[in-house]
């Protein structure tokens, strides 16, 4: 009887040292839990005031290290850690903590504003039908956002860059057109200032290259009936030299010809005279001889001008 009381009075002992323990255990794990928590909303608060300052690298530091280290979500905090990253330009983070943020606070009166931030982060990060499509869903869903008219801006600027000038000034029109006090409308109007100025120049550069083709056209034709004409004038010019060397080749074999008539008639009346000089007496004048002789002299001296005047 003795031992089962003792066996009893030790099996309480067991039971309050467990009891003792884990109560002091117990006790330790919230003190743990209460120092973290009180190192983390430190921390967040001094991200807090570094984004006041405007201080946007370190207010992504802290901010990010309360909410990932020290579990310190909540809509405020993830709400600055993203607009922080912005102001930083560190757009993949900004775009990872939107999801974040949407998919743990989607009711939140911060989420509007978030899906904002994401369509304008993924136009910054080059993104632009993820952008239009974000921001277009944004604008459906939200139409009496004052961020409304900034959403068009920046659906806008997608469609700009990428050279689909007719649809987006259509976007840049409404925003000068419906919200003409907004601060997105002085921007919305240099923009269709240069797409006018740039269709312009792009009808200019079209006048201008048409204008050098035709130009270049009737150069090159004029060019070519020179060309033509230089080559018939030189083949011309050479059978005119040809006539006039085929001409001047006849005239030379007809005065060598009448040349040779006149040697033979010369060499006639010589012989006549040596006669009449052997006959010792001086013959009557026989004007057909003296005809004769005349009349070859002149037919020589003819001959003689036609070769000069050939040459």
């Amino acid at each position: 009887m003795a031992n089962v009381k003792k066996s009893f009075l030790f099996f309480i002992f067991i039971l309050s040292s467990l009891f003792v323990f884990s109560v002091q255990n117990l006790s330790a794990e919230e003190n743990v839990h209460a120092t973290v928590k009180e190192s983390g909303e430190h921390v967040a608060t001094e991200g807090f005031e570094a984004f006041r300052a405007e201080e946007w690298t370190t207010a992504v530091f802290l901010l990010k290290k309360a909410v990932y280290i020290y579990d310190q979500k909540n809509p405020d905090t993830m709400y600055m850690l993203v607009m922080a990253e912005i102001k930083c330009e560190d757009y993949n983070g900004a775009l990872s903590d939107c999801d974040v943020f949407l998919s743990s606070f989607p009711s939140s009166p911060y989420a509007p504003y978030i899906r904002y931030q994401k369509g304008r982060v993924s136009y910054y990060l080059g993104d632009y039908d993820s952008a239009v499509m974000i921001l277009s869903d944004f604008c459906h869903e939200y139409p009496e956002s004052e961020m409304y008219p900034s959403a068009l801006f920046w659906i806008a600027e997608s469609f700009y860059v990428a050279c689909r000038y007719s649809t987006a000034k259509g976007l840049y029109e409404r925003i000068v057109e419906e919200f003409p006090y907004d601060s997105k409308a002085l921007e919305a109007q240099y923009r269709i200032e240069t797409i006018d100025q740039r269709s312009r120049e792009e009808k200019l550069l079209y006048l201008l290259r048409m204008t050098g083709e035709e130009y270049l056209a009737a150069k090159e034709n004029y060019e070519k009936q020179l060309r033509e004409s230089r080559t018939g004038g030189l083949v011309s010019l050479q059978r005119q030299l040809k006539a006039e060397k085929d001409k001047n080749t006849a005239l030379a074999s007809a005065l060598e010809e009448q040349k040779n008539k006149n040697a033979e008639l010369q060499e006639t009346v010589d012989s006549l005279q040596r006669s009449l000089d052997s006959a010792g007496k001086v013959p009557a004048v026989n004007t057909d001889i003296l005809f004769l002789k005349r009349k070859a002299e002149e037919i020589e001296k003819l001959m003689n001008n036609s070769k000069a005047g050939a040459q």
